[in-house]
């Protein structure tokens, strides 16, 4: 026999054809993990952090990697289980040899091999760039991975060893050669290669193995055409049994883990979570195969086409809710117009004449140079993650001290989207606590460390565990239920992070805001029904929803935002908590889950970012309605910007494009310049105002990523950041262009 027929006709090689030809599904799977560990998705979400720089009670070291490694060696063992239920009627020869199950995975070793080989050569080279650990430690971690791997599949191998029988042991097949032998004949497969196939079995898809791994040796294949179909059958189908115990087992392991997230020990790595998630998937799937045979893709269709008819019913989608609303005591009516009536524009005067006497408030306690007027700030975050929430708390601090304390004295609005608002939220939380505490340091690198810590992995563990299977869990916050999801992990999270500072009510900073301690705060999710912009405040801000048509025309004005609290009052706005309130600043689509709210329609908000990143249009509809008394009260304005990315053009020209890119193009691109597109208009809006405000005004930005320092790839936009990209953040103060920056503005303040 030749080289090339020998390697043809082996088992392993073999089961990779097969996988190849008719497991697709099974391969996706894999696909999906090899582009998670090579980065070649996910970035966006941080999902690949999540496999490179697993994170288990707080740390990231060998015990991490081991519980990755275990839930890892559980979907390789259930991968082998549905190979295997899928497969093993394609090689009739395991029913003859001892404990088939067994192997089965021992020759299916090709895919799993390569998977660990990928991963090992992954996390080494990002450990060994991204993080600070020695190669000793990096390998220390990988063994553990390894080692969680091996002892999981072992043990499972063990059971399987154990309770797996051959069709020798399980029938005594020895009384049935005889007479089997003679309903057999035998048919040439390829050249001198011959098989004695049954007659009743001729037409089975079989496919032909000559050798195949058994120990540590070789061994060549049983002929099992001389046994009888059912038999074969009988065997196969006892170990199918022996499999649906393992998957039960995985099943309420997951269930276990979403019962008892609250215990530290059962929060295992989100990327475990992963893994074990789509362990589930993979045995459904082998299961709907074992019973529907042919039928399972079409029914799996019509499983889906269902299931995503019936989530849009709140008994079974339980959308997730805005923390500290109430959902019944009926919903709020939402106009289709959202004109403004004459009752409204009373309460915008009334409005006008509160913001006018807060402003009051902030002259009086702003600081300024004798015999000249104080200097206004508007404040600017950006989103970006946790990458903008620690920058923004890193840049607020060293410009505050550098301007001797005075920078929040002189802010009187903060706005901005996602991380920004984060980092802004808590850096004005503990701005408020030092007015009263004047032995807190705010300027201490402890808070930056707080605000850096991870947000993803409980996120993603709850997303895995709970949110796509077993949604059961309910909490009270402010007397109210809602279901328990990733939106829940990621509030309770960013607390514990912060040692609970913000866990109070938006309303809670009403009084502080009014008199100017301390800046006032606009949230402004989109509204994902029609694009508009949900303003949320501690202060009445109808003068900013409100859009006059101009007198004589008919052209009449769509109010583009909506004011949360007038128009959610009976429903308990005020108890709206703030961490909700930055939540659905920061809900990035995926990560976290759109708030539904209680209205009619049903407004579903999402990330500010998509319509207003920086803030500034929010900003600038402040300065516009407040111009009068800004431009006599001030001696000037100053737009702060705290940015993740400066302003820059990329035109992008290619010399070639793929079929693919030039379908995907057109509207990629567009999405992909979003906050480029921003700029632009933001910029056009500055340009007008220049004929609106009679003042003076001036802009400074404080940017993650100066032009002297243009590379922005190794942070990602995510709620997880290696201790590389903590530092790359932590320095980014020290590029020029932020030094000239933190000197401009002190010097303005100190004129």
């Amino acid at each position: 026999m030749s080289l090339y027929t020998s390697l043809k006709y082996f088992f392993p090689v073999r089961l990779f054809i097969v996988h190849l030809k008719f497991n697709m599904v099974l391969v996706s799977f894999w696909v999906v993990l090899f582009g998670f560990v090579l980065k070649w998705w996910g970035n966006n979400f941080g999902v690949p952090l999540l496999f490179l720089d697993p994170e288990y009670l707080g740390k990231v070291d060998f015990f991490s990697y081991l519980v990755l490694g275990a839930c890892c060696g559980a979907f390789i063992m259930a991968f082998q289980i549905a190979s295997y239920i899928v497969n093993s009627h394609r090689f009739p020869f395991l029913a003859s040899v001892s404990r088939p199950f067994v192997k089965y995975t021992v020759n299916n070793f090709a895919i799993p091999f390569t998977f660990i080989c990928t991963y090992i050569i992954s996390a080494f080279g990002f450990q060994d760039h991204f993080e600070t650990s020695t190669k000793t430690d990096i390998l220390l971690n990988i063994s553990g991975f390894v080692l969680g791997a091996l002892f999981f599949y072992i043990l499972s191998l063990t059971y399987f060893f154990t309770v797996s029988k051959d069709i020798f042991r399980l029938f005594g097949i020895d009384i049935l050669q005889k007479s089997d032998k003679k309903k057999t004949r035998r048919v040439q497969l390829k050249g001198n290669i011959w098989k004695r196939v049954s007659e009743k079995d001729k037409l089975d898809d079989v496919e032909h193995v000559e050798t195949y791994i058994s120990g540590v040796s070789v061994v060549r294949a049983r002929d099992t055409a001389h046994y009888d179909k059912d038999l074969i059958r009988s065997v196969f189908k006892q170990n199918h049994k022996v499999a649906a115990i393992f998957e039960l087992g995985v099943v309420i392991a997951m269930i276990l883990l979403g019962l008892f997230r609250d215990i530290p020990l059962f929060m295992i790595p989100a990327a475990g979570s992963i893994f074990l998630s789509m362990t589930m998937f993979l045995m459904l799937a082998s299961a709907f195969h074992t019973w529907l045979k042919g039928w399972s893709v079409p029914v799996l269709i019509l499983l889906a086409l269902g299931l995503n008819y019936l989530s849009g019913y709140e008994f079974f989608g339980k959308r997730n809710r805005a923390y500290g609303l109430m959902y019944d005591s009926g919903n709020a009516v939402i106009p289709d117009s959202m004109l403004y009536d004459k009752q409204k524009r009373i309460q915008n005067e009334k409005d006008n004449k509160n913001g006018l006497e807060s402003l009051e408030n902030w002259k009086r306690r702003a600081h300024s140079v004798k015999g000249k007027k104080p200097t206004l700030i508007f404040l600017n975050v950006s989103g970006g993650g946790l990458k903008s929430a620690l920058w923004t708390v890193h840049a607020l601090q060293e410009a505050d001290k550098a301007c001797g304390g005075n920078l929040f004295k002189n802010t009187k609005l903060i706005t901005g989207s996602s991380g920004g608002m984060i980092g802004a939220a808590y850096y004005r939380e503990l701005f408020l606590e030092a007015l009263t505490d004047t032995s807190l340091d705010i300027y201490s690198k402890q808070y930056c460390d707080n605000v850096a810590k991870d947000l993803l992995n409980p996120v993603g563990f709850a997303l895995a565990v709970n949110d796509v299977f077993f949604r059961f869990q309910k909490v009270s916050i402010s007397g109210q239920s809602y279901w328990r999801d990733r939106a829940f992990e990621f509030e309770k999270t960013l607390h514990e992070n912060t040692f609970g500072v913000m866990d109070k009510a938006v309303s809670s900073y009403t009084e502080n805001e009014f008199k100017s301690s301390i800046p006032t705060m606009v949230f402004s999710p989109t509204v994902i029904n029609d694009g508009r912009r949900l303003l949320i405040s501690a202060q009445p801000i109808s003068y900013l929803t409100f859009t006059p048509s101009k007198t004589g025309t008919i052209l009449k004005s769509m109010p583009e935002d909506i004011e949360f609290s007038r128009f959610f009052k009976e429903q308990g706005a005020d108890s709206l908590r703030l961490s909700t309130a930055i939540r659905m600043s920061a809900t990035f689509p995926y990560i976290l889950p759109s708030v539904s709210l209680p209205s009619e329609p049903i407004l579903e908000v999402m990330d500010a970012g998509f319509r207003d990143n920086y803030g500034i249009k929010t900003s600038l509809r402040y300065l516009y309605h407040f111009r009068k008394w800004i431009a006599q009260n001030t001696e000037r304005v100053v737009f702060l910007q705290i940015r993740e990315n400066h302003k820059s053009y990329d035109l992008k020209t290619p010399n070639k494009k793929t079929i693919f890119e030039l379908i995907s193009s057109p509207l990629g691109n567009v999405y992909e310049n979003m906050f480029r597109i921003q700029d632009y208009q933001h910029d056009e809006l500055i340009m007008y105002s220049d004929a609106w405000f009679k003042g003076r005004v001036e802009y400074i930005e404080l940017d993650l990523n100066p032009p002297s320092n243009p590379s922005d790839e190794i942070i990602s936009m995510n709620f997880h950041l290696t201790s590389l990209e903590k530092k790359k953040v932590m320095d980014a103060i020290n590029a020029p262009e932020n030094k000239a920056a933190i000197a401009r503005l002190r010097n303005i303040l100190s004129r």
